[in-house]
């Protein structure tokens, strides 16, 4: 039986406006298991980004209100707060987000910028850092790494820079990574290959991946289980991706019908 990753526990998340607590995420519940992608599929507005980000603590608790548990290793990620959360992210938990252009400083080289991570999580000398940066950047299969690193994000396409993007989230050896919308920001053909290059990852890191996305097929070609969201709360569990025309509820199956032919019956 593959290892528990993480556990969330009821979480729950309230708009805080005038003393009055508005309810955009309801006990939400669900695990991540070693080496699996779990989906988590759904219209925008339906949650699935603030259930994310607050499991990596990046919701603003003068707006936000959270309830609940995301348990990792032993401990309540919601309750780790400052230093605690900065040595997790970016080492142990890493989040990838849909524009890679809003995730680099446009100030800054992309060698720099990949360079914080390695300075932030480990104790390698400024030469090792250059050696595992070029090395990361090949197994990405980009090409002319030592170039890439002098390069400003706005000299890189989309495709490059969400490549730099992943090669960043994975420098440390996570044992997890969060995709939001990841890869809908790409052209048809680069999200494939960046599906591929995910995939690939898992294999040989024995990573996990929760997937965040409204996007049906990349779900059934990247994801091994799948959440689907609607108005804040988890309306169908699929366990097994190759059983999606089993689904029950209404909505998951209205989804389904407007993506896939596959005639899922009312």
């Amino acid at each position: 039986m593959k290892k528990t990753l993480l556990k969330v526990e009821n979480i729950s998340i309230y708009l805080k406006k005038k003393n009055i607590k508005n309810c955009l995420v309801e006990n939400i519940s669900f695990e991540l298991k070693e080496g699996e992608c779990l989906g988590i599929l759904g219209e925008s507005g339906s949650g699935k980004s603030l259930t994310c980000k607050s499991i990596m603590g990046l919701l603003d608790s003068k707006t936000f209100f959270i309830e609940g548990k995301a348990i990792y290793n032993g401990e309540n990620l919601l309750e780790c707060r400052g230093e605690e959360l900065r040595k997790l992210r970016g080492k142990e938990i890493a989040m990838i987000l849909q524009n890679p252009m809003t995730c680099f400083d446009p100030l800054y080289t992309v060698g720099y910028q990949i360079a914080e991570t390695f300075t932030e999580h480990t104790s390698y000398s400024a030469e090792e850092i250059k050696k595992k940066s070029i090395e990361i950047l090949e197994k990405m299969q980009l090409k002319n790494p030592e170039d890439i690193l002098l390069k400003f994000p706005h000299q890189l396409s989309g495709g490059q820079l969400q490549r730099v993007c992943i090669a960043r989230a994975v420098a440390t050896n996570p044992q997890f990574i969060l995709l939001d919308e990841a890869i809908s920001s790409l052209d048809a053909s680069t999200q494939t290959q960046v599906m591929d290059l995910l995939k690939d990852l898992q294999k040989k890191y024995g990573l996990s991946y929760i997937f965040i996305t409204h996007d049906l097929p990349s779900v059934t070609y990247m994801c091994d289980r799948v959440l689907f969201f609607y108005e804040g709360n988890v309306v169908e569990e699929v366990e097994d991706i190759y059983k999606l025309s089993q689904v029950k509820s209404p909505y998951a199956k209205k989804l389904l019908n407007s993506i896939l032919e596959i005639n899922v019956d009312e």
